[in-house]
């Protein structure tokens, strides 16, 4: 059947396209090969692929252009998971307005679906963006890879086994402008640039979100000192605190607006002075 869309562009985008490609091949119009290419670019929200499919696909010229693009790209030799998740502003318009009512905090992921670079990339460039006093950039982000990862889980005996099938992590710290006598975050400086460095995590996960990648911010070390993640990922514990390790990757189920979020007790009224 075809995928609930209510109130998801994103979702909406890729069932017209889906809709579209398998038209094609149901009268094998595309090769093998082209129908993968295609497939697994729509399933990345290839914003290209996506449009194409949304202006086209009701028109006998989509299969023409659409082969002609899947052509070039395996004349080219080219990697259709790397072309699909080349994440242009494109693709961010998408869904950009809706990225926050996607996000939500993911523990379960598709581990066989890898998350293209170029969107951790996009994402990384996002958080950057993160509003910081006099530019003090003072975030900091390492971006694990398997041999880490596995450094990481192994903190943790106990939840070892939950915590591999995390399919990537990133581990942000902030190198704060000064910190208090005893070396916490407590003065004014030390405050905003902690406060910076949390803007940037949230950039990062709405725009991961963006491309239907769920995330989760984990404040809790994994459940080990904050000092022994920072020692981990070679970080300098003198200079830099842990803000967080984000675990990041494609959800099992996808990422839909329509899906519950944990109930705001207070919500807006309970939280907001309207003041004259």
């Amino acid at each position: 059947g075809r995928l609930s869309s209510e109130g998801d562009p994103i979702i909406n985008l890729m069932d017209e396209a889906l809709s579209a490609t398998a038209r094609l091949a149901h009268r094998a119009a595309l090769s093998r090969d082209e129908e993968e290419v295609v497939v697994r670019r729509i399933l990345a929200a290839d914003p290209a692929t996506l449009f194409l499919a949304r202006h086209f696909g009701s028109l006998p010229t989509f299969e023409r252009h659409l082969r002609n693009s899947v052509q070039q790209q395996l004349s080219s030799g080219q990697d259709a998971s790397h072309h699909a998740a080349a994440a242009s502003t494109a693709a961010a318009a998408i869904s950009a307005g809706d990225a926050l009512f996607l996000r939500r905090s993911v523990i379960a992921y598709n581990t066989t679906q890898p998350v293209p670079q170029p969107v951790v990339r996009r994402a990384l460039e996002a958080a950057i963006l993160a509003p910081n006093h006099f530019l003090t950039e003072p975030w900091r982000f390492y971006e694990c890879g398997p041999e880490t990862r596995s450094k990481l889980v192994a903190l943790n005996e106990k939840k070892a086994a939950a915590f591999a099938l995390v399919p990537r992590m990133l581990v942000i710290s902030v190198a704060a402008s000064e910190y208090g006598p005893d070396g916490s975050i407590s003065t004014k400086k030390g405050l905003e640039d902690y406060a910076a460095a949390a803007c940037a995590a949230q950039n990062f996960m709405l725009s991961l979100a963006a491309h239907g990648v769920g995330s989760k911010w984990m404040t809790g070390a994994l459940g080990v000192p904050p000092e022994a993640v920072l020692q981990v990922v070679g970080a300098d514990v003198q200079a830099e605190r842990l803000v967080g390790v984000i675990w990041f990757g494609f959800p099992a189920v996808p990422l839909s607006a329509s899906s519950s979020a944990p109930v705001r007790k207070r919500g807006v009224d309970g939280v907001l002075q309207q003041l004259p």
